[in-house]
C-alpha cells in the first residue's frame, strides 16, 4: 500500500508539532532596559532541522528596503515550497535595524526572518513551561514590562518629538497586538526593541546636529 504524502499545510502543522518551545538564550540590555531575548542562530537552527525533515525550503522572492539616517526598514515575502509537490504559500515578515555602519540592512533581514519563523510556526518563546510560577509573579512581572515600556515610549516622545497616541499605534500595527494596552508579554518586549531602535537613532541624530 503506497504511503499517503503529506500536503503543504500538514507539513507545516508537523514542524510545529516538533517544535514545541525555544528557551531564550541571549541577554539584551539598553539603557535602562534588560531583558532575555532568543537569537536568530538559535531559532533558524531548530527550525531549519524540521524543515528539512518535513522537506519544505523557505526563501524570500520580494523585498522594499528604506532607511533613515542609521535605521534600515525591511519588508520581505518569502516563500515556502513543498518540495515534494511543488505546493507553496506566501508569507510575509517585516523587520529594522540600527547601525551607524552598512549592517542595518543586515540586521533588519534577520530581525524578519526569525520573527517569520516564530509567527509562521508559533513557536513559544517564554519562560521554560515546566517551571511553576504563581499569578502573582506573573503579575508583577507584567506590571514591570509595562512599567518600562511606557517609560521607553515617553523618552522617544521626547526626541523624536513625536505623539504618544501614533507611536503606540505603530507599535501596535508592528507587533499585530490587539492594542497597546492589551500587548502579551511577548509583544510588549519587541515593543520594546522598536522603540530602541528609535531611541538610538534620535540620538544619533541629535550627536550629528550638535557637532
Amino acid at each position: 500500500m503506497t504511503e499517503k504524502k503529506l500536503s503543504l499545510y500538514q507539513k507545516m502543522s508537523k514542524v510545529m508539532e516538533s517544535i514545541e518551545h525555544l528557551q531564550k538564550d541571549d541577554q539584551v540590555s539598553f539603557k535602562t532596559t534588560n531583558y532575555k531575548a532568543i537569537s536568530e542562530e538559535k531559532v533558524t537552527k531548530s527550525v531549519r532541522k524540521a524543515l528539512i525533515e518535513q522537506g519544505l525550503v523557505i526563501f524570500p522572492t520580494e523585498q522594499e528596503m528604506t532607511r533613515e539616517g542609521t535605521l534600515t526598514s525591511v519588508n520581505t515575502k518569502y516563500k515556502i515550497v513543498d518540495i515534494d509537490s511543488g505546493d507553496f504559500e506566501i508569507l510575509a515578515s517585516s523587520g529594522q535595524g540600527a547601525d551607524t555602519q552598512d549592517k542595518g540592512s543586515g540586521k533588519a533581514m534577520t530581525y524578519a526572518f526569525k520573527y517569520l519563523l516564530l509567527r509562521t510556526f508559533a513557536i513559544p518563546t517564554g519562560e521554560d513551561p515546566d517551571k511553576t510560577s504563581s499569578p502573582e509573579q506573573d503579575e508583577k512581572e507584567l506590571k514591570s514590562i509595562r512599567k518600562t515600556l511606557d517609560g521607553l515610549v515617553k523618552e522617544c516622545v521626547k526626541k523624536s518629538g513625536g505623539e504618544i497616541g501614533k507611536i503606540e499605534s505603530w507599535l501596535v500595527q508592528k507587533t499585530h497586538a490587539k492594542s497597546y494596552k492589551d500587548a502579551d508579554k511577548e509583544q510588549m518586549k519587541e515593543m520594546g526593541e522598536l522603540l530602541n531602535v528609535l531611541i538610538a537613532k534620535a540620538d544619533k541624530e541629535k550627536t550629528q546636529n550638535d557637532e
